[in-house]
């Protein structure tokens, strides 16, 4: 019994010098999902903008009304922050109301500093014939992506206080974004906006790109494509149209516009023209809803990117 036993023990200890030896297990990381927003959300809201009921968001129309309620609900539901007046940044351009729409949360690490995250709502209404411009893609989408991400960074809190702008007025001017940038809310200075990123059509990449337009004014910030292009699966990432040389420049032809004119860096991502752009036909049965999915994600991952190294 006692050299049974013998064996026993040393069999057992043999067993755990074994064990001991052997290479911890491989633990492969879970990498973080690339899609984080709330995609039944900007599908449901991405159709109704665009819906007839919504009359092509002209302001001065009664049906723009549904785009202020749309736009309200989503920021409330949300559980942002809003400014002393509301959600609502009222102006007048060419003796008709206007509103831009606001909404913030603050940022655990820099309170006092600012990133804008925008998207113009307004549209062309409709034409002499009753025709309405829907705009699916512009900009419907680009407001769809900006609400989910503003429901997003509620629940997963940003070093950087952000603010969810959705402009009006883009299409006769930039006048919703510029009105903003000279008669901030109370407390905040130019000084403190650090970056505005912009979205302008984000649904129709045809031809499989989308486009991030600033980096040749700002190439400190090319990470934020650089970083993001290898994850994209469906659509590929480029950079340009921001400068003389090329074929179109894109600096001053959204909201983005009006923050470089004060300074203030940017990134405005978008998609080229297609042949529905400023038509009735921009609807929104011509999108594809993997393809804005991915794009707009592309856009809410610039963001949060932007976050963590700005």
């Amino acid at each position: 019994m006692l050299v049974a036993a013998a064996v026993i023990v040393l069999f057992a200890t043999c067993k755990q010098d074994e064990l001991t030896n052997q290479d911890p297990p491989v633990i492969t990381p879970v990498a973080p999902a690339f899609r984080i927003l709330d995609s039944t959300q900007m599908t449901n809201d991405l159709r109704s903008l665009s819906s007839d009921a919504f009359g092509g968001r002209k302001a001065g129309t009664p049906q723009v009304t549904l785009s202020y309620d749309l736009i309200q609900n989503r920021l409330h539901s949300a559980g942002v922050d809003s400014f002393a007046t509301g959600f609502v940044q009222e102006f007048t351009y060419n003796s008709v109301a206007r509103k831009n729409f606001l909404g913030l949360v603050k940022g655990s690490v820099h309170p006092d500093q600012y990133i804008v995250v925008s998207a113009h709502f307004d549209h062309l209404g409709t034409d002499g014939t009753g025709a309405i411009y829907h705009g699916a893609d512009d900009n419907a989408s680009g407001v769809a992506a900006t609400l989910a991400i503003a429901k997003y960074f509620q629940q997963h809190k940003p070093s950087y206080s952000i603010i969810f702008a959705l402009w009006d007025a883009e299409e006769v001017g930039l006048r919703g974004s510029n009105y903003f940038v000279n008669n901030l809310p109370s407390g905040i200075t130019l000084s403190k906006i650090k970056f505005n990123l912009n979205a302008d059509m984000l649904a129709r990449s045809d031809n499989n790109s989308i486009w991030a337009c600033g980096l040749s004014h700002y190439p400190a910030y090319s990470y934020l494509v650089d970083s993001i292009k290898t994850k994209a699966t469906v659509t590929a990432l480029k950079s340009g149209y921001d400068k003389s040389t090329d074929v179109q420049d894109w600096t001053y032809l959204s909201d983005q516009g009006s923050f470089y004119s004060k300074g203030i860096a940017f990134l405005y991502l978008g998609v080229e023209d297609h042949p529905d752009y400023h038509k009735p036909t921009d609807t929104f049965d011509k999108i594809d809803l993997n393809r804005f999915t991915e794009n707009a994600n592309i856009f809410a991952q610039m963001a949060v990117l932007l976050d963590r190294k700005l």
